[in-house]
């Protein structure tokens, strides 16, 4: 019986390693999912801040270019003033001069305000980029890190693995059946150490006169609640195998 229970105990130690395992697989891509998601909104507001810099770069050079074509027209209202006779159309003249000269203002007062707003749009894409790129090594860095976890969990699991096989060979078919069955059915927890006459597993208590019975350690028991099996957990023979 002491060689069924130590080989019950390793094989639930084995399983319980490699289930672990699984969990800690999840939490390296979990943890790079994060950080690519994190990484594609900088990237994503680099690209809005980038794409509002182009666009009121645009505008710089359209009204840079009304400007110029309002001086052009202003210089040739001027030399078409000098050839004017009639009082009429020179008042009309000096009133288009005087027009032109307004728009000219207004696009010059808008020249400086979009010079404004390029610097300030130039600080923002400059700091987004730096952003961009620091989430950039955190991610690489992270999914360097998570690589060599993967490698080092999968050299662990393959070492459980081969121990959890060569305990099954040595444990009798229908007792595996029965492990099996608990194990599916039990959250992945067959078999439960009992301490002071309690079940560690269900926190039940274990009737006296059965936890008797399993001081004994004659013969193979169940708890009477979980249904996991149990073995006495202060039982010298068995506190290595844990």
């Amino acid at each position: 019986m002491e060689t069924i229970i130590k080989n019950l105990i390793g094989l639930q130690g084995c399983d319980f390693e490699l289930r672990m395992i699984q969990i800690k697989k999840t939490e390296g891509p979990a943890r790079l999912l994060a950080l690519e998601e994190e990484l594609k909104q900088v990237e994503s507001q680099a690209d809005e801040e980038i794409s509002k810099a182009e666009v009121i770069k645009k505008e710089k050079r359209q009204t840079e270019q009304t400007i110029a074509d309002l001086e052009n027209q202003i210089e040739k209202s001027k030399v078409k003033l000098s050839n004017i006779k009639s009082n009429k159309e020179y008042g009309a003249a000096l009133k288009e001069i005087e027009d032109l000269g307004r728009e000219k203002t207004n696009c010059e007062d808008r020249a400086l305000q979009i010079m404004e707003e390029i610097e300030d749009l130039d600080e923002k894409c400059s700091a987004i980029q730096e952003k961009k790129e620091n989430q950039r090594e955190k991610f690489e860095a992270e999914e360097k890190k998570v690589r060599k976890e993967m490698a080092a969990l999968e050299k662990v699991c393959k070492k459980h693995e081969k121990e959890k096989q060569r305990i099954r060979k040595e444990i009798d078919e229908e007792l595996l059946r029965l492990y099996d069955n608990i194990f599916d059915h039990k959250e992945g927890i067959a078999v439960t150490s009992v301490f002071k006459g309690v079940c560690q597993t269900c926190h039940m208590g274990i009737p006296p006169q059965k936890f008797n019975e399993l001081m004994r350690g004659d013969v193979l028991m169940n708890c009477p609640h979980c249904g996991r099996i149990m073995y006495w957990g202060d039982d010298e023979r068995y506190k290595d195998t844990v």
